[in-house]
């Protein structure tokens, strides 16, 4: 059983894909999922992060990112689906700001890294520490990224959404101990 899991998959890119976008949703505001540079920053903060883990590097998926794509234009967190997942939200004052994209990727990264989830999953709490713990579990080999389209419109905050998945998915309770290295 797994304490944490993800989405369904769903395709969404290029120009055809902006045509299934919820109605809440305007097209391309944020860095696609195909992005070379945002790939890259992806990656290159997941595998740092995970070297002080002692954890494999991970390798970018189109497929898993395609997945986060409709996860983060759901503009919610929903914890369905195949794949490990960790879920960001921030919003911009005023709402019509654009994000620094790159800025988000390292704060995302950062949360689901910091001290308080370390210390969450050194304390037992699975839960707490699950970002932390999904971020360098040593099973998983491959990952995708997506930020929401544009921010959340039909949200009270207007909130951009920022989903990574991740295959094999971790936080598999039973495993921790090999998966997971303080």
């Amino acid at each position: 059983m797994r304490v944490l899991n993800t989405a369904f998959a769903a395709l969404l890119a290029g120009t055809a894909g902006a045509a299934l976008l919820p109605s809440y949703i305007t097209a391309n505001n944020s860095p696609s999922p195909t992005d070379t540079a945002f790939i890259n920053r992806a990656i290159q903060k997941v595998n740092a992060i995970r070297a002080e883990y002692n954890a494999p590097d991970l390798v970018w998926s189109a497929e898993i990112a395609q997945v986060a794509l409709k996860k983060s234009n759901g503009c919610i967190l929903n914890h369905t689906g195949d794949y490990g997942e960790n879920a960001y939200t921030w919003w911009t004052i005023p709402p019509s700001t654009k994000p620094d994209f790159a800025y988000q990727v390292e704060n995302a990264f950062g949360e689901w890294a910091s001290p308080e989830e370390i210390q969450a999953y050194r304390n037992g709490d699975l839960l707490g520490g699950g970002h932390f713990t999904q971020t360098v579990w040593k099973a998983s080999r491959r990952m995708g990224c997506a930020f929401s389209t544009d921010r959340c419109k039909n949200n009270d905050d207007q909130e951009w959404w920022f989903y990574c998945d991740f295959d094999p998915p971790g936080n598999v309770l039973g495993a921790y101990e090999e998966n997971v290295q303080l």
